[in-house]
């Protein structure tokens, strides 16, 4: 293997997964509103949400409040209307996850990185060729929920986020060749990482195993990077974070030259 293979930019692809429901009656927003204000002095997580995107994110937050006021008029609690308008956006929460991953602490990168691979664990036994699908970004198409425990850990996590200092004091992040540099070593270490960077490369006759192979390659990969030192942890993780943004705008870029 050579550093010839890129980082996905789907590595740290996160999903917010959220419930279902019925009923529908109008709603006086006011209502809507002292309810929300009451779960928030809760200090539940789904409260905290609304609070955090109305103070960091306004823009983020009109969608939120609109998706949420929408579920709570049919009928739902308001902290049901919040896990619903958390999976409605979940495109723009996780792109947010990922913005914020460049400058995560050393904490919230180890809790990101075991919320992965239990994410990763559970598509495997679950659905491989979803697995296989979240690392490319895509949609899951056979698994439409996770256990409740991870998606609260989630929520959470979206939370704490938002809320910390928002600031990059004394969080470094690895350089694209250090990224390179440890994946290339991490392979000739772990056949099952190098299997699956192979497959995401597109290299040699793909098999009926691939999706099963790529989603343990993705579980070994978060393993190993979990038993470093927080500070290497972090510092590695902040800078596939940053690969995965410049990942994402070339693709981006790619797409209007396409279109143009």
């Amino acid at each position: 293997m050579t550093i010839r293979h890129r980082i996905k930019a789907s590595f740290l692809a996160l999903s917010l997964i959220g419930l279902a429901a019925c009923s529908s009656e109008p709603v006086d927003p006011a209502v809507f509103e002292a309810e929300v204000q009451k779960l928030a002095e809760s200090d539940d997580m789904y409260g905290q949400m609304f609070v955090v995107l109305k103070e960091r994110r306004p823009e983020l937050y009109k969608d939120f409040r609109r998706h949420a006021f929408r579920e709570y008029s049919r009928g739902r609690t308001v902290r049901e209307a919040g896990y619903l308008a958390g999976r409605s956006m979940h495109k723009q929460l996780n792109n947010e996850l990922l913005m914020l991953s460049r400058v995560a602490s050393d904490n919230d990168v180890r809790e990101m990185i075991s919320i992965t691979i239990a994410s990763f664990e559970h598509l495997n036994e679950e659905a491989p060729k979803d697995c296989e699908r979240l690392t490319k970004g895509e949609e899951l198409e056979q698994v439409s929920d996770f256990p409740n425990a991870l998606r609260k850990r989630e929520t959470q996590l979206i939370v704490d986020l938002l809320g910390a200092p928002q600031t990059a004091a004394n969080r470094r992040a690895a350089s694209r060749n250090e990224v390179t540099n440890w994946m290339v070593n991490l392979a000739t270490l772990e056949p099952s990482v190098d299997l699956m960077v192979g497959h995401l490369a597109g290299e040699g006759k793909r098999s009926k195993n691939a999706p099963k192979e790529i989603c343990e390659g993705m579980i070994t990969m978060y393993k190993r990077l979990s038993y470093k030192s927080a500070e290497d942890r972090g510092t590695l993780y902040r800078g596939m974070a940053l690969m995965a943004l410049q990942e994402q705008q070339l693709r981006r870029n790619l797409n209007e030259d396409e279109s143009a």
